[in-house]
Formats: structure tokens, C-alpha cells, sequence
């Protein structure tokens, strides 16, 4: 939550590994089900409930019934009230909901021209990094209600800016609600703390709510969500309550078939004390991906999509540095883009090529930064 790039990977993450489907037409008017193709299908188009359904149904009659129950699930996601998805995890499982536990794994590097954000566009701090994730959900029946847990650890290991390297840890549990025709709300509490250079950066508590909307255009999903954390004697002044509010939407069909744009608005608050409120700031921004197929059965990968994706902030702070005339103002615009590539060597894998451009500007000239970031991450789920 407190660190953007554990947000970033997670998103990526779940863009790039829901299973997928295309053009099941062909197959079956030949009379065999290209289970392959249903599966790229989805790839395309992850909240395609059509899709997901030609692929659940056509994975349960090889017998893959996990296969099957994750389809079900992710229709269900979209459609809470879906009959078919609702009638086929019954089927299943014998009428409960399913239990299910998945680990997503990542693996990769980053390349930073400004690690340390300094106030110069090309330092001479330019530096690599190992990158490692890991996630674990799971969702049961507990007490008779649905239940969903999630664990989120991610790891970054610079090569020479050792007091960049950065571990974080999270994890967060709630009961899924029904909200009939409207969709599911999952509530929950969690906890997270985060590591600077082997030593602590923060601790922190949160709660809040993650709404899941079903036949509302584009409105897709809401999360609001408030923090307090405890950040190391190091960086004072910082300890206090987060509050953010972030819808999510999404648009498909816009230029091609299975292309997606996905746009997340977000308004926070920090009510950060001591240091007189120097780092107590609110603010407004948005990040955006535009991601269509590119290419299909190239060499290594079934299908590679993308395209180019953005975040803007500005946040304003309520306190000014030490020989400053106003309270500190920053824009912040990152412009960037995307591929992906889909069953990496015939395995459930894929493979995140990404280049970002960072670019922060302040009244306060000290925290101004320009930072270009080219990352390669594999991803595996279980």
C-alpha cells in the first residue's frame, strides 16, 4: 500500500496471468475443441464471461476440473449471479463453493538511469536490480461465508545502491458479501511492514473495502482503503493515517477485438504529523493501460499483447522544507509501455517487458527527478 512498485506488480500480474480463450468457432465446427485457442481467447479479454465459459466447459470435459472451477470463478467475478458459472462450480464441488489456494511467483531484473531520484536527469547512479514476488490467495468457507485471504512479498536488490534495496511484506483477510444484483463487497483488515537495507522503513495497519460491480458500463470495481503507519525513527515526521479511494474501469472493443483500456482514478489523504505536517499531503492522479493482441504463435510465446500505459499525480503538501518559501507542490507523470508475452516455452508463464519514464516536478527544486526504468519480469502461477 505505502509502495507504489508492490501495487504496479500485483496489477501486472493479475492482467497477465488470468487464464485465457480466442476464436472457438473454428474449432469446433471441425469438431475438436482448440482448448489453446479458448485459452488465448480469455488472455484477450479476461472478463469476457462468454469466453471463460467456452473455456471452463471445455477444460472440465478433459477432466481439468481446477482449470475449470478458476473459469467459473472469474465468470462469477464479473457476474455474481451467473446460472451456468453458479451450476458448474456446484457441479464440482458438489454444491459448496470451491476452496482454493493459488501462488503467483515472479522472478526479474530492472535497469534505473536514477535510483536514487536525484535531481538530474541522467546521474551517474544508474544501477540494476533483482526483482522477486510472490502472492498466495485463498478463498473458503468459513462459518458458512465466503472468505478471502491474500499474502503479497516483493523484494527489490540493487546491485551498488545498497540502501535502495527494499523488502515488503503484506498480508490482509475478509469475508466476501453479496450484493445481489450489484455485484460482491469484500471487507477486510490487514497488515503490512516494509524493510529499507535490512532495516525497518514502516509498520503498518489498514482496513477497508474492495467492491466488485456487475452491469455498471464501465465501473468495474471501487477500493477504499485507511492505513495508519509507524515508519523508523530514521524518517521522522512521517507516522499518521492514509486515506484512498480508487475506482477502476475498464473499456474493451475500443479499436480491435480483445483490446482493453483499464483506467484507475485514485484521491488520497495523508494526515502525517510531527515535523510541523512537512509531509502531510492529499492527492489526485490516475494510472492507465491501453493493452491489445500483437502477435500469436511467435517463437517462445503462444500470444504477445500490450501497448502504452501512463500515471499522473499532483499532490500537494501541507508543510515546506526548511528555507522554503511555500508549501511543496508536485506533478508527477509517467508515461510508459507494456508487452506481455503468454506460455513462455509452452508452460504457464509469462514474461513482462516494460520501459517507463519518471518524471517528477516540484517548487521544490531538490525534489525534482527524472527516472528511466526498463524491467523484465516472468511470472508463474500454481
Amino acid at each position: 500500500m505505502r509502495t507504489r512498485a508492490a501495487h504496479l506488480l500485483i496489477s501486472l500480474a493479475a492482467v497477465a496471468l488470468v487464464a485465457g480463450t480466442p476464436s472457438a468457432a473454428t474449432a469446433q465446427a471441425s469438431g475438436a475443441v482448440d482448448v489453446g485457442a479458448l485459452f488465448r481467447e480469455v488472455l484477450a479479454n479476461p472478463t469476457d464471461v462468454q469466453a471463460n465459459l467456452r473455456y471452463a466447459r471445455a477444460v472440465e470435459a478433459r477432466g481439468e476440473g481446477r482449470k475449470a472451477l478458476m473459469a467459473y470463478e472469474r465468470i462469477l467475478s464479473v457476474e455474481p449471479g451467473h446460472v451456468a458459472a453458479r451450476t458448474g462450480l456446484a457441479r464440482l464441488t458438489g454444491g459448496a463453493p470451491a476452496a482454493r489456494t493459488e501462488f503467483l511467483v515472479g522472478l526479474g531484473f530492472q535497469y534505473e538511469s536514477n535510483p536514487r531520484l536525484l535531481d538530474t536527469e541522467f546521474s551517474r547512479s544508474a544501477d540494476v536490480a533483482a526483482l522477486a514476488t510472490l502472492r498466495i490467495e485463498d478463498e473458503r468457507l468459513v462459518d458458512d461465508r465466503r472468505w478471502r485471504s491474500r499474502l503479497n512479498i516483493q523484494g527489490r536488490l540493487y546491485s551498488a545502491f545498497a540502501d535502495g534495496t527494499v523488502g515488503y511484506a503484506g498480508a490482509d483477510t475478509g469475508p466476501v458479501l453479496s450484493l445481489g444484483d450489484l455485484g460482491e463487497m469484500r471487507v477486510l483488515a490487514g497488515g503490512e511492514h516494509a524493510r529499507l537495507k535490512s532495516s525497518p522503513l514502516f509498520s503498518a495497519i489498514y482496513g477497508g473495502a474492495e467492491v466488485a460491480f456487475r452491469d455498471l458500463g464501465p465501473l468495474r470495481g471501487l477500493d477504499a482503503l485507511v492505513s495508519y503507519a509507524d515508519f523508523s525513527e530514521r524518517f521522522p515526521g512521517r507516522d499518521g493515517f492514509l486515506f484512498r479511494v480508487r475506482p477502476q474501469l475498464s473499456w474493451t472493443g475500443l479499436a480491435t477485438t480483445g483490446d482493453r483500456l483499464t483506467v484507475e482514478p485514485e484521491l488520497s489523504y495523508n494526515a502525517a504529523v510531527g515535523e510541523d505536517h512537512r509531509y502531510r499531503y492529499w492527492s489526485v492522479g490516475a494510472v492507465a493501460f491501453y493493452a491489445a493482441p500483437l502477435l500469436d504463435d511467435v517463437p517462445l510465446f503462444a500470444q504477445i499483447y500490450g501497448g502504452p500505459e501512463a500515471g499522473i499525480e499532483y499532490r500537494s503538501y501541507a508543510g515546506r522544507a526548511p528555507g522554503e518559501d511555500d508549501d511543496r507542490r508536485d506533478w508527477r507523470f509517467v508515461p510508459g509501455v507494456r508487452l506481455v508475452g503468454t506460455q513462455f516455452l509452452d508452460q504457464d508463464v509469462s514474461a513482462v517487458l516494460r520501459y517507463t519514464l519518471d518524471r517528477n516536478r516540484s517548487n521544490e527544486t531538490a525534489k525534482e527527478y527524472t527516472n528511466h526504468t526498463v524491467s523484465l519480469m516472468f511470472y508463474r502461477r500454481f
